[in-house]
């Protein structure tokens, strides 16, 4: 699972001419925080470097948080955290899906009421399945216009070691055997082998 990805993008070289300014709009991914602006500008005879810390933000933003990893008939409550960052937002609906079917959100959707610009914490108790894989959250949110999302992916892995059996067979010549075979461990995780040689 991608839990962090980095928001990185490259633009350039732009030609410009002396005394002369330059717009440049960018197209970032659902994100909550900031980012640092980075110019890099040379000529025949000079250089120069600039940096900047911008922060990135919207009147509704949310930030779900999640541990590290989930395990098979674990559960837990997902916080998120909703901030509005104008006034204009009063009421505001949250919903939360997970689109592969290894959670279960008994409660996905809740209300709050902002008297005033500020944060608040909402949390949707999940109940983990019994199967492994890679679990995709997508938490949205709406209010007086303004609507905001974000997605988390989280790693669904069994805490135990990998456990293998084996068994060894000899057939005679001319002859056949039946051999039984029972499926072990949770379900997803499971694989088998035959191998054959004389």
């Amino acid at each position: 699972a991608n839990r962090f990805e980095a928001v990185v993008r490259h633009l350039g070289p732009f030609q410009l001419g002396g005394g002369k300014t330059g717009r440049h709009e960018i197209e970032l991914p659902n994100y909550v925080g900031a980012v640092r602006l980075m110019v890099v500008a040379s000529s025949a005879d000079a250089f120069g470097t600039t940096a900047k810390r911008i922060p990135v933000r919207q009147p509704l933003m949310l930030l779900p948080t999640l541990p590290r990893v989930l395990g098979p008939g674990e559960t837990v409550d997902m916080p998120v955290n909703v901030f509005a960052m104008t006034d204009k937002v009063k009421n505001v609906s949250l919903n939360v899906a997970e689109s592969a079917g290894l959670v279960n959100v008994s409660s996905n959707s809740q209300s709050m009421s902002f008297s005033a610009a500020g944060d608040q914490l909402a949390y949707f108790p999940l109940q983990v399945g019994d199967k492994a894989g890679i679990a995709r959250f997508t938490v949205s949110g709406n209010g007086n216009g303004e609507s905001a999302s974000q997605e988390v992916e989280i790693d669904v892995r069994h805490p135990n070691e990998v456990t293998s059996r084996s068994t060894t067979v000899a057939i005679s010549a001319g002859s056949s055997q039946t051999i039984a075979y029972e499926n072990f461990g949770q379900p997803g995780t499971q694989s088998a082998n035959l191998e054959l040689s004389s």
